[in-house]
């Protein structure tokens, strides 16, 4: 897509946040029951995600060496490790104590949406193969990050789950990038292919509906903590792109990385973070204020940090 200014940006990201809305209205009108989500996030993640990711990865030339592939994945994790860190230690500027928030909190500033909204901006802004095959390999350190530095946080390290690190989507990108460096690629049949990308064309929409109901479940729940709903996005969608687009512009790393980086340090916090912090010994309201907060500000954030970031890092 040429020129890549703000508006054209804004149309993209737009749709994704519509579909959001969606979702949430889907819910409030009862059109998409609660009971209905555990089974359809399972069917997104367990096959329709996989199938995407094999569509995308499988025979990509973008990921067909195994050192700009290392280099992906842990540009993912340092960066989500470095973010966690550095809220980390902010937080007690806003009052923020263990055991109150603070872990949590900076857990959810640095981890953030990765997956179906990156995906979608992702795919729209460059449609070619090689960009979205990059942004998966990104997202294994991202996964790591999260179930070893994130959920070690809240846990202690010695607990963390880092098996959960080895879910369905990571399992599919390590064999799909195996077939890339065993060359076995080149044997996948076309109706293989085009029936993982019927599949996976499925994949984002429903997830990003999903998100959308989910948001809406958690609107109006607990009293509004503003310090936390007023520093996070700030921290989320202003200071922690700094390291994001600093790494995309110095690091030698190809373009469609540069791109990868610069899309996922302008997304908000994911929706998983509250889900993290329930299941982990979190502290759960304060993850609902980052999530709603980033989400809500990145609508206008997201936009301009990908327009100038793009440029900035030259991609």
């Amino acid at each position: 897509m040429a020129n890549l200014d703000y508006l054209s940006i804004l149309s993209v990201a737009v749709p994704v946040y519509l579909t959001m809305g969606a979702g949430a209205l889907a819910r409030r009108t009862g059109l998409l029951k609660p009971e209905a989500d555990v089974s359809l996030m399972k069917l997104s993640v367990m096959m329709l995600t996989p199938a995407l990711i094999i569509e995308r990865v499988v025979g990509n030339p973008a990921v067909m060496r195994l050192t700009p592939v290392l280099l992906a994945a842990g540009l993912g994790y340092a960066l989500v490790a470095l973010g966690i860190a550095f809220t980390y230690l902010v937080a007690p500027l806003i009052g923020l104590k263990k055991g109150e928030g603070r872990r949590t909190f900076s857990v959810a500033c640095g981890l953030q949406n990765y997956g179906f909204v990156a995906i979608p901006i992702v795919k729209a802004l460059f449609p070619d193969q090689g960009t979205i095959g990059v942004l998966f390999t990104f997202t294994l350190g991202v996964e790591l990050a999260c179930w070893t530095v994130g959920v070690g946080l809240l846990t202690g390290l010695g607990k963390a789950p880092w098996r959960l690190a080895l879910n369905a989507p990571v399992i599919t990108i390590l064999t799909s990038l195996m077939l890339n460096f065993t060359g076995l690629h080149a044997h996948v049949p076309l109706v293989a292919h085009n029936t993982f990308e019927m599949l996976g064309a499925c994949a984002v929409p429903l997830a990003v509906l999903l998100i959308g109901a989910s948001i809406a479940d958690l609107w109006g729940q607990g009293a509004m903590q503003w310090k936390v709903a007023i520093v996070s996005p700030i921290l989320r969608l202003g200071v922690i792109p700094i390291a994001f687009l600093l790494a995309a512009r110095y690091m030698p790393v190809s373009v469609e990385l540069k791109r990868v980086i610069v899309v996922q340090g302008a997304m908000p916090s994911a929706v998983f973070n509250i889900m993290i912090a329930r299941l982990y010994g979190g502290h759960a309201p304060t993850a609902v204020q980052v999530v709603m907060a980033t989400t809500i500000v990145s609508c206008v954030t997201t936009p301009l940090v990908i327009a100038w970031g793009l440029r900035f890092v030259g991609a």
